[in-house]
């Protein structure tokens, strides 16, 4: 078995030898001589690749996956090695998976109010989910929600974070202060 490109694996007729040896691959953070690193990729391009994970049914939308992650060319995804982007792959898949798991959990909310938040129509902005935390940095900060969007993504996660935490903190005293 040699150590093809991507474009020559993808015009193979049979790639079942390929796939059963190179899916054992470890994941590995390297992909034609550069690595991904998610707290300092822009936080909408964060966002935008977790997003078109689960839609990617052709090798274009893979190709426009590994150029965002790992900032290569269409060139140099085409002619990296195979063995290169089973590896690659397997690290892109658990990193984005790491994400979303380490948001689900730091900015998760456990409301009592959350049956009333429903009630008021919180599904309508669901499509806006990306974009709306932001715009409340952008209030908070006097600055455009799409420029914090170019921003790193560990930055903006950090402040998420920090202000999520502080207006439960500020939710619970205002509770306190009432009784």
């Amino acid at each position: 078995m040699k150590n093809i490109s991507l474009k020559q694996y993808t015009t193979l007729p049979d790639t079942l030898l390929y796939d059963a040896i190179l899916e054992h691959l470890q994941p590995k953070n390297s992909f034609a001589g550069k690595s991904m690193n998610t707290n300092l990729m822009p936080y909408a391009n964060v966002k935008y690749c977790i997003r078109l994970l689960p839609k990617i049914e052709s090798w274009e939308g893979i190709c426009q996956l590994f150029t965002i992650c790992f900032d290569v060319t269409k060139d140099e995804f085409w002619n990296a090695p195979i063995t290169d982007y089973f590896a690659a792959k397997k690290h892109v898949v658990s990193q984005f998976e790491e994400v979303i798991k380490t948001e689900s959990h730091v900015l998760a909310s456990y409301s009592t109010d959350a049956h009333l938040w429903q009630m008021a129509g919180a599904d309508r902005l669901k499509p806006y989910s990306d974009t709306l935390p932001l715009v409340q940095l952008g209030k908070m900060f006097g600055q455009y929600p799409f420029d914090l969007g170019r921003k790193p993504y560990g930055e903006i996660f950090s402040l998420l974070a920090q202000t999520k935490t502080q207006n439960e903190v500020e939710n619970d005293y205002q509770k306190l202060a009432r009784q």
